[in-house]
C-alpha cells in the first residue's frame, strides 16, 4: 500500500501551498480488497444464473442451493463497506449511473431486435422495469435487483445520515428480529412496501448494507485475530439459526431459492456465511487485476450477464452431457459471453460520456467566443 509523501525539501516548505498539503495528508488509497470481493461476487451471479435459468432442467437442487451461498446480499454488504470507507454520500450519483446503464442496455437489446420503444427508455430511467425482446428473457428476470438496490441505498443512506453511524447494531438486530417473528408466524409483512419493493424483500438488503457499514467502521480495521474471531462467531450463530430452522421446517430449508423469494430466515442464515468470509479474509494487500477490474465495473457485468445467460437457452439443447460435466462448460461459455457483452457495454458507455463531455466543452467555448466578439463589437 503506497503512502502519500507530504514532506517538502528543506527550503521549500514555506513555498508549498497549505491546501495541497492538507489534501495530500487526508488522501486515502483505493480499497482494492473491496473491488476484489465485489468482482468475485459479480462472477458468482454469472454462476448462479447458469445454474438456475438454463441449468434449471439439469442441475440438481443441492447444487443450485450451494450456488446461492454467495448471492446478492454480499453486494449490499460490500456497498455498505464502500459507503463507510469513502465517507461520502454518493446516492444520487449511484442512482443516475444505475438508471443510465440499464437505459443503455435496453436500447442495445431492442436495437438488436430491430424495435425501440419509449418504454425501453423511460422504464429503466425511473428504475421501474425494463422492456426488451423475449430473446433476452433473463434481462428482465435479473432486473429485480435494480429497484431493490436503489431502495436499499436510499433507506440505508438516510439511516446512516440521521444516526451518524450510531445505533446501527440495534437497528440491524431489530430487523433480524422481525424476520424471526415472521418465520414463527407472529408477524406479517403483507401489504407493506417502499417505492414498489415489498418490505419483506427490502429489510434484509438494508440490514446487510448497514452491517457492511458497521463492520467497515468497527470490525475490519481491528486486529486480524479479533476480526477473524468475529467472523467465526458469525458463522457459528448462522449455523445455529439454520439448524433451528431445520428443526422447525424440515428439509425445505435446504432449498434456498424458495426461501429467497420472499426472503426468509434460512436464506438470511446462509447469506451470513458469505459476509463472514468477506470479513475473515479482509486484507487490502490482496490484489488481482482481473477481479478488481470486474469489481470496479460490477454494474456493467450485472447488466451484461443478463444477455449472456439468455444466450445459454440457445446453446444448452446441443450439449448433452452429465450435469457435472455440462455445468462447468456452460459456466465457461456464460462467463466468456458475459465478459464480451459487459466490456462492450462499458466501452459504449465510456464513448457516449466522452462525446457528451466534448460537446459540452465545445458549446462552452462557442458561447465564450460569442461573448468576446460581442464585447469587441461594443
Amino acid at each position: 500500500m503506497k503512502q502519500t509523501n507530504t514532506e517538502s525539501p528543506e527550503g521549500e516548505a514555506n513555498a508549498a501551498p497549505a491546501p495541497a498539503v492538507e489534501e495530500a495528508s487526508v488522501r486515502r488509497p483505493r480499497a482494492h480488497y473491496i473491488d476484489l470481493v465485489r468482482g468475485i461476487c459479480a462472477l458468482s451471479i454469472v454462476f448462479i444464473h447458469t445454474c438456475f435459468w438454463s441449468g434449471g432442467a439439469y442441475v440438481p437442487m443441492p447444487m443450485r442451493s450451494i450456488s446461492l451461498l454467495l448471492d446478492v446480499p454480499a453486494f449490499f454488504f460490500i456497498a455498505g463497506m464502500t459507503r463507510a470507507y469513502i465517507q461520502k454520500d454518493t446516492i444520487l450519483t449511484q442512482l443516475f449511473k444505475l438508471s443510465m446503464v440499464f437505459v443503455l442496455l435496453g436500447l442495445v437489446c431492442n436495437l438488436i431486435d430491430g424495435e425501440i420503444t419509449w418504454a425501453s427508455i423511460f422504464k429503466p430511467l425511473f428504475l421501474i422495469g425494463i422492456n426488451v425482446s423475449p430473446l433476452f428473457k433473463l434481462v428482465p428476470g435479473s432486473y429485480w435487483f435494480v429497484p431493490a438496490y436503489a431502495c436499499t441505498i436510499i433507506v440505508g443512506g438516510v439511516i446512516i445520515k440521521h444516526t451518524g453511524g450510531g445505533y446501527l447494531a440495534g437497528i440491524i438486530l431489530l430487523i433480524l428480529l422481525s424476520y424471526v417473528l415472521a418465520f414463527g408466524g407472529a408477524l406479517s409483512f403483507a401489504g407493506y412496501n417502499f417505492l414498489g419493493c415489498s418490505l419483506q424483500k427490502l429489510l434484509f438488503p438494508v440490514a446487510s448494507y448497514l452491517f457492511g457499514y458497521w463492520c467497515q467502521q468497527h470490525i475490519i480495521p481491528a486486529e486480524i485475530h479479533k476480526r477473524r474471531k468475529f467472523a467465526l462467531l458469525l458463522v457459528f450463530v448462522a449455523c445455529i439459526v439454520f439448524r433451528l430452522c431445520y428443526l422447525c421446517e424440515g428439509s425445505s430449508v435446504y432449498n434456498l431459492q424458495i426461501n429467497k423469494f420472499p426472503v426468509k430466515l434460512p436464506y438470511i442464515a446462509a447469506s451470513c456465511l458469505s459476509m463472514a468470509g468477506i470479513i475473515f479474509f479482509a486484507n487490502n494487500s490482496l490484489r488481482h487485476r482481473f477481479f478488481e477490474h470486474i469489481g470496479r465495473n460490477a454494474i456493467f457485468y450485472y447488466a451484461g450477464q443478463g444477455v449472456s445467460s439468455s444466450c445459454l437457452y440457445l446453446i444448452s439443447p446441443y450439449i448433452r452431457l452429465e450435469w457435472g460435466i455440462k455445468l462447468p462448460i456452460m459456466f465457461a461459455i456464460n462467463l466468456a459471453l458475459a465478459i464480451i457483452f459487459s466490456e462492450a457495454l462499458r466501452l459504449l458507455d465510456t464513448a457516449l460520456v466522452s462525446a457528451i463531455r466534448a460537446d459540452k466543452k465545445a458549446l462552452f467555448h462557442c458561447l465564450l467566443l460569442r461573448c468576446r466578439l460581442a464585447k469587441a463589437e461594443e
